[in-house]
């Protein structure tokens, strides 16, 4: 069975979220008084399998590996990793390293000239070798043991002169913000904030 596939099996205003087309940091940015990046680590590392599938690497091997928690109000609510070849990260996706606590939306929302491929959909399971490496990090940077057994997670891919970025996002806190940013009774998406830099 395939880990990641296009249907989006969660319910729910948590079905929104992860459906949510645009940046995920401004509707975040939406749903609280403070949005906030906390660099996790920055730098070469293994790819897991089906990241190098997806970067189109015939087997597994290192890449550029931006990991982050996202933030609102101070709780983290969002474990975010984006992966790129080393070559591709010093050269079309060389912006990504001075991002520093500023969200990579900064780069793929207000920049032209940047492809996303349709989002797929997973389910992270406690076996899954992806969720043991989200729950150590969860546990490092917050002290706190991840609640849930089932990690809701998706990921597309961003493509820039023909270098493909890998970003996911794994909705891992089991008691976040998660109802959908108000819309003031109007129908329709709800107005998106500018991230403050």
């Amino acid at each position: 069975m395939k880990l990641w596939q296009h249907r989006n099996v969660q319910r729910g205003n948590r079905k929104r979220w992860l459906g949510a087309p645009g940046s995920l940091s401004a509707r975040l940015a939406g749903a609280g008084q403070r949005f906030s990046v906390q660099v996790l680590s920055q730098g070469m590392q293994a790819l897991f399998p089906d990241e190098a599938r997806a970067l189109g690497l015939a087997r597994r091997q290192l890449g550029y590996v931006r990991e982050v928690l996202l933030r609102v109000d101070g709780v983290a609510v969002v474990f975010a990793r984006s992966v790129t070849t080393h070559p591709h990260s010093t050269g079309p996706w060389r912006s990504i390293r001075g991002l520093g606590t500023r969200p990579l939306a900064d780069v793929l929302f207000r920049q032209h000239g940047i492809a996303r491929t349709p989002l797929q959909f997973a389910s992270l399971h406690s076996a899954s070798p992806l969720r043991r490496h989200v729950a150590q990090a969860w546990l490092g940077a917050t002290g706190a043991a991840l609640e849930s057994r089932t990690l809701p997670a998706r990921r597309s891919v961003f493509t820039r002169s023909a270098a493909p970025l890998l970003v996911m996002e794994v909705f891992a806190a089991a008691h976040a913000p998660w109802a959908w940013p108000s819309t003031r009774g109007r129908r329709g998406p709800p107005v998106l904030p500018r991230i403050k830099a």
